[in-house]
């Protein structure tokens, strides 16, 4: 790992390796010819795996101890370089009497037991932060993450993969529009002539013209008044409507 420095110093490291060889040596008894630990981890999906080979050269897997699984945490995150990352796969190895080399690789895939979900390369990367150009491909994909962009790429504005770059579309041709056509004028008929009153029915002089019947009065036909109305030529007979009780005048006198 190269760039910036851990964030625990170099001695203090050298101290966490020494007490994980240490806590393996425990653990592996009497008659080992090669102890090996295997770390793997990315988030809070972690596993670890020791193996003891014996005399006769075949290594058998062992419970790892707390020690060794605590201890190995503690040192990945001691390695830590900000921007950079921490190693996710990591490979201790003893042998006697003592020597011991260590392997911790922060861009080479592990070999995993079980792959873990995208939610651990999430949580990865938010407990080490990385810069882009320090996430490989596989994590990317890993983690569901768009793939990687390159300086060249992006300064020329192109996406990777070789993939176009969507242009903007052109703006659509405006074709001529015809004038509009107006309606032909509506001709309107000539107004119509008043046609002439009917002429006055002509009579002919002196005789006499239709008589028109006369309108009833209260649902009555009106009768020719009666003969006491018309008084009768002078000197003929007739009657003459008097008040009650009181002669005509100039009539004879009552006795």
């Amino acid at each position: 790992m190269t760039g910036a420095e851990p964030v625990v110093a170099r001695e203090e490291l050298d101290r966490m390796t020494k007490a994980v060889g240490r806590a393996m040596v425990r653990v592996a008894g009497q008659g080992w010819t090669r102890l090996r630990a295997e770390y793997r981890s990315v988030g809070r999906h972690v596993e670890v795996d020791v193996l003891v080979t014996g005399p006769d050269g075949v290594a058998r897997p062992v419970r790892p101890p707390t020690e060794v699984v605590d201890g190995l945490a503690r040192l990945r995150a001691g390695m830590y370089r900000p921007g950079r990352g921490t190693w996710i796969g990591g490979v201790y190895e003893i042998e006697p009497p003592g020597t011991f080399t260590c392997e911790f690789d922060p861009d080479v895939e592990p070999t995993w037991r079980r792959v873990p979900p995208p939610i651990g390369f999430v949580d990865e990367l938010r407990a080490f932060p990385r810069s882009e150009e320090f996430i490989p491909d596989w994590f990317r994909a890993r983690a569901g993450m768009p793939p990687a962009v390159s300086p060249e790429t992006q300064s020329a504005g192109t996406p990777p993969h070789g993939i176009p770059a969507q242009q903007p579309p052109a703006p659509a041709q405006q074709l001529p529009q015809p004038a509009p056509q107006l309606p032909p004028p509506t001709q309107q008929p000539p107004p119509p002539v008043p046609a002439s009153p009917p002429p006055a029915p002509q009579w002919p002089t002196g005789q006499p013209g239709p008589q028109v019947p006369q309108p009833h009065q209260g649902g009555r036909h009106a009768a020719p008044p009666p003969p006491w109305e018309n008084p009768p030529p002078s000197g003929g007979p007739g009657r003459h409507a008097a008040g009650p009780g009181r002669p005509p005048a100039g009539g004879p006198q009552w006795p």
